[in-house]
């Protein structure tokens, strides 16, 4: 997430949910419903496409092109709802979209028409579809199982019977019993060699666990591990009183216990960042030697930690990939030109709320509730720039950047 994903192809930005119905801009300030049929794998949808310079031939395969990507996206998005707990299917399924050829099998056009969005010539098709069922349910059960489990780093900064350990450090037990634990629940982690060449273990102790922010250096270095959410804890061991009898029987050796307890904490690492879930766990272990007995104890508080963690994600996954908060800056619109553009996001795009935090001409900065990462928001930002939004008339938009939940651009005077 670190790095900044490289502009793909417009054939690949069509993904982004391309409507040309989008342009008129009317006044309701909500989106197009499109015209959608499906009886078994054979689909009818709308594709349009404008028509520049008269040459109706490429806008005829460019329509084409659309009305395969809006049936491709209509499935995918019935069988995500379908198969998860995810309630908009379509925006998490856009991934899927640039293997449209591979999904659909055979088309047909049913329709053809022409008409004008303002002054332009539009082609619109109305095509039926058949969709190849298996290639496609594969390629979702492919992707639920990526984007159902994040990328997950694991910093445990341990004291073992009052030897501290460092979180990544080879003997580090129970960092490797969460990170056995999650993995047991399907999760993808971060390679603790990985993660240490970003992590400095030094930085990390308890108290440095209990004061983890977004601005801490820890955030910042799990960040650039490349996870998605970091797991944050710390654990320690307390020797009981050994045992000699059990149920009034005297015990042919004594009997060694152990107690772990420890915090631990779920942290986002985009945008603003956000701690998703946090608590305390224990554990217990008995054993005829000590050292058996805390390694028990230790083994018992991860699978605690990492069932609670692992359930938590599993639960709220899906509503936040589909609910990111994305850091949206930029520069170069007043006050109107501001509210317009507010406005324009939420008509044009698939963002589903904008929160000002502040708004000037120097420099802007909002919250933007979107179904996807930041690298999508920019890829359909860059599609999408010069198409009906409110700024045209005056203004150009670049798009400068996008990483780690931050969207930056620069609003420039046409000249």
């Amino acid at each position: 997430m670190a790095k900044l994903p490289i502009l793909r192809s417009t054939a690949l930005t069509l993904i982004l949910g391309f409507t040309f119905a989008c342009a008129t801009g009317g006044g309701s300030g909500r989106k197009k419903k499109e015209e959608y049929t499906r009886e078994g794998n054979t689909v009818t949808v709308i594709g349009e496409a404008p028509i520049y310079n008269g040459d109706k031939t490429n806008a005829k395969q460019r329509a084409i092109k659309d009305a395969k990507i809006n049936a491709v996206r209509k499935v995918v998005g019935e069988e995500i709802s379908n198969k998860s707990q995810a309630s908009d299917g379509e925006s998490l399924g856009s991934s899927l979209l640039s293997k449209t050829d591979a999904f659909v099998k055979t088309y047909d056009i049913v329709d053809e028409a022409e008409g004008k969005i303002d002054t332009q010539p539009i082609l619109k098709l109305t095509v039926r579809c058949t969709i190849e069922d298996s290639k496609l349910s594969t390629a979702v059960d492919s992707l639920l199982a990526d984007v159902g489990n994040p990328r997950v780093v694991v910093l445990i900064p341990s004291n073992i019977a009052g030897q501290s350990i460092a979180p990544l450090a080879g003997n580090n037990i129970a960092e490797a019993e969460v990170i056995k634990g999650l993995k047991k629940s399907g999760n993808k982690i971060v390679d603790p060699s990985s993660a240490s060449k970003t992590v400095k273990p030094s930085t990390v102790n308890a108290d440095a666990v209990a004061s983890a922010d977004t601005g801490s250096a820890i955030i910042q270095q799990a960040a650039a591990s490349g996870a998605e959410v970091l797991i944050i804890a710390t654990v320690e061991t307390k020797d009981q009183d050994p045992t000699s009898e059990l149920y009034g029987k005297k015990l042919d050796r004594p009997l060694y216990s152990t107690a772990a307890t420890g915090s631990y904490k779920v942290i986002l690492l985009w945008g603003d960042g956000k701690i998703v879930d946090s608590g305390l766990a224990d554990g217990r272990g008995a054993d005829i030697t000590q050292k058996v007995s805390r390694e028990k104890a230790i083994s018992n508080w991860a699978e605690s930690v990492s069932k609670k963690v692992s359930k938590q994600l599993k639960e709220e996954w899906f509503n936040l990939t589909e609910n990111n908060t994305i850091i949206l800056k930029f520069t170069g619109l007043n006050a109107d030109e501001a509210t317009k553009f507010k406005d324009d996001l939420t008509e044009f795009t698939a963002a589903k709320d904008v929160n000002v935090r502040t708004s000037d001409v120097n420099g802007s900065e909002w919250e933007v509730t979107y179904p996807g990462k930041d690298a999508l928001f920019m890829d359909e930002l860059v599609y999408k720039k010069d198409r009906g939004f409110g700024f045209l008339a005056t203004k150009t938009l670049n798009v400068k950047s996008a990483s780690r939940g931050v969207v930056t651009l620069e609003f420039v005077q046409n000249k």
